[in-house]
């Protein structure tokens, strides 16, 4: 059995649901001997943490001993940290691996990559027995029977079982143990690779991805190519002529290459200047002066009354000042001085449940009453400061 390494491992539920995980059990074994065990109380997840009484009386554990447990967070690295590279062995492999993956699921932690190896199945293949209860393989083996069911003790005697079958058999290896693992859990989808650069601009691409996928011969496949494709022959020869043809309109010689210079210098064009106003001549001058003199009214002769200018009306007197916006002022202040005082009351009430939900352990349900705390609380200085502002300047 020197080859036979492996980690057993054991949990406890709160209630019927799979994902309340409240206790673990852990036993390492390398080379065929136990080496290490540990064992831990651990805080349901938020929302599945209630412990039912059938629960309690079967494995003893109540909330009282979980207030100051490691949360599934936690417990969840302290088993990888135990486990390391073990493949984990259960009695009831289906449901432990359930248990792990539905209680880091509930809180949406990364699921890690382990196989189930199951226990009770290779009592059934290698035991001849009407039933396969742990204490009934255990009493077939002439092992210690488990009086209390305890995640490390159930961990430790699932160990002992596959040793002691694992000796009977001349079994060396878990490969020659199992030929497949019982569940697995986290498994990634193979022949995926990630790219750890994206092209440095829009229009650029991979030579593999250019070639669809494949990377012609010389280049490395992450080498980088340009989308722009260079002209053609034909399109080449098209515009030598075009370009002879400019160069004799400017005066070149035809049979020279164009002067790069000549073919990108423009001649700027000048701005059109606005057209000037011509002056008018004399003769139109004193016309339109003559016109002007025409047209002024003439002078009133002597002793004639000079009439007086109209006096333009005076103007309404203003009418007295409304006070109905002064009312609308006064109303709407009273009113956000109330919501200042309703925002209060939920404020007190707000932080006492928050206080409760901390004592309790309840980290999460506790953390969005503080948040809704200090939601009133800006609420109750927004409105007590609107309302007097509102008030004052109504008065």
């Amino acid at each position: 059995m020197a080859g036979i390494s492996f980690t057993a491992i054991d949990f406890e539920t709160a209630n019927s649901n799979r994902g309340s995980v409240c206790a673990v059990g852990l036993v390492k074994v390398r080379d065929g001997r136990i080496v290490d065990k540990a064992s831990w109380l651990i805080k349901p997840p938020p929302g599945i943490d209630h412990f039912d009484p059938i629960n309690v009386e079967v494995h003893g554990i109540s909330e009282r001993d979980v207030v100051h447990a490691a949360d599934w967070e936690m417990s969840i690295e302290g088993i990888l940290q135990f486990a390391c590279e073990d493949h984990l062995v259960a009695y009831d492999a289906p449901y432990d691996a359930s248990v792990m993956r539905k209680a880091t699921e509930h809180l949406r932690l990364d699921l890690p990559a382990k196989d189930f190896y199951c226990a009770q199945e290779l009592a059934r293949t290698q035991l001849e027995l009407t039933k396969h209860h742990l204490n009934d393989v255990l009493e077939a083996l002439k092992l210690p029977p488990v009086h209390h069911p305890e995640p490390g003790t159930n961990a430790l005697a699932c160990a002992n079982v596959v040793l002691t079958i694992a000796g009977m058999r001349q079994l060396a290896s878990l490969a020659e143990i199992w030929a497949a693992p019982a569940a697995s859990i986290g498994q990634r989808r193979p022949g995926r690779r990630v790219r750890d650069e994206a092209p440095d601009a829009e229009g650029e691409m991979t030579t593999g991805d250019a070639l669809g996928g494949e990377a012609p011969d010389g280049e490395a496949p992450g080498a980088v190519v340009s989308s722009r494709r260079e002209p053609s022959l034909e399109a080449r020869t098209a515009a030598a002529p075009a370009a002879r043809g400019e160069s004799e309109h400017l005066g070149a010689d035809p049979g020279s290459e164009p002067d790069e210079a000549q073919a990108t210098t423009r001649t700027p064009r000048r701005r059109a200047e606005p057209p000037q106003q011509a002056e008018p001549w004399p003769e139109a001058q004193d016309t339109a002066q003559d016109e002007a003199q025409a047209e002024a009214p003439a002078e009133a002769p002597a002793g004639t009354p000079t009439p007086r200018p109209e006096t333009p009306p005076s103007p309404a007197p203003a009418p007295p000042e409304d006070h109905r916006g002064v009312q609308s002022g006064l109303k709407s202040g009273i009113a956000l001085l109330a919501a200042g005082l309703l925002a209060a009351f939920f404020l007190s009430a707000l932080t006492g449940l928050a206080i409760q939900s901390f004592a309790a352990g309840q980290m999460g349900i506790g953390a969005v009453e503080l948040a809704l705390a200090v939601a009133a609380a800006w609420g109750v200085w927004a409105s007590i400061t609107a309302g007097w502002r509102r008030i004052w300047s109504a008065k």
